[in-house]
């Protein structure tokens, strides 16, 4: 009796370590399939932050190379149209031959008007290449460059580099746009442009195929539209806008090797350091 209630005990017991022992490698299985599936997810986020980083890094290595040929005097080159839009700059530089361009991005804004009078009292005309978006801010401003015997090109609807450079597409339907406000404007098409960037701009890059300028610039230029860039960029655009001085010096410096300067200047809302700079440049 007593051995046959030994037995039953015996087996109870192994049982009991058996689904033990079942229960452990259960919650043993358990956690390796965790912590596998934590180091899969580990894995990928780690594979995720190198592709970040890369591509970080090679914006930076873009960056970089644009901000040096923005530097360098010869960075744009311009094209023959500018000559169209042009002064003697040998009524305001002094004697020689040398003919220089002054031309101004992203406008209209609050300072035109200041802008305009002082073009006026130098007896200096200018380009402008205008943004859309601007322009409905200031809708008298395109004429009123225009009528001062100022040419008026096309900038930009939006200047959103990540929205026209994404497609072809996109560029024309915001170059379209301005196109035709200007020309609703004028009374006639313009025939000149500037694309945010320049023609050879690297920043398209980063929204478009490698070759969306080729084909713009293509497209562009069949519609008998110039594309005018630059050889002269002060770089009075950037977030801390640089002194009138300042602007002037890098002026100077730049036109020194250049017989036709196209001289990149920006029509500012936010600073007129630009605006005081002129005369200085002109005389």
């Amino acid at each position: 009796m007593f051995a046959g209630v030994s037995g039953k005990m015996k087996e109870k017991t192994l049982r009991l370590a058996a689904a033990v022992c079942l229960a452990v490698s259960a919650a043993l299985l358990s956690i390796c399939i965790n912590q596998a599936i934590r180091l899969s997810r580990l894995e990928k986020t780690a594979a995720a932050e190198t592709s970040k980083l890369e591509q970080a890094q090679s914006q930076i290595g873009e960056l970089k190379k644009e901000l040096a040929e923005k530097e360098k005097p010869g960075g744009n080159v311009p094209t023959a149209a500018a000559r169209k839009f042009s002064y003697d700059a040998k009524k305001v530089q002094g004697s020689g031959p040398k003919i220089a361009y002054l031309t101004f991005d992203d406008g209209p804004t609050k300072n035109t008007p200041l802008l305009l009078s002082t073009l006026k009292s130098l007896n200096v005309r200018a380009t402008f290449f205008v943004v859309g978006v601007n322009c409905q801010k200031f809708p008298d401003a395109v004429r009123q460059e225009a009528s001062a015997g100022h040419a008026v090109g096309i900038h930009s609807w939006t200047h959103q580099y990540s929205y026209i450079y994404a497609s072809m597409t996109d560029f024309m339907q915001d170059f379209n746009r301005l196109r035709n406000y200007v020309t609703q404007q004028l009374g006639r098409e313009p025939d000149i442009c500037r694309f945010p960037g320049g023609t050879n701009n690297t920043v398209s890059l980063r929204y478009g195929r490698d070759h969306i300028m080729r084909q713009v610039v293509r497209q562009v230029e069949s519609m008998n539209i110039r594309p005018i860039d630059w050889n002269v960029s002060p770089e009075d655009a950037v977030e801390r806008v640089p002194s009138s001085g300042t602007i002037v010096r890098r002026v100077i410096r730049q036109t020194g090797g250049q017989h036709r300067p196209v001289i990149l200047l920006h029509d500012l809302s936010r600073s007129t350091n630009t605006v005081y700079a002129v005369p200085q440049i002109v005389r």
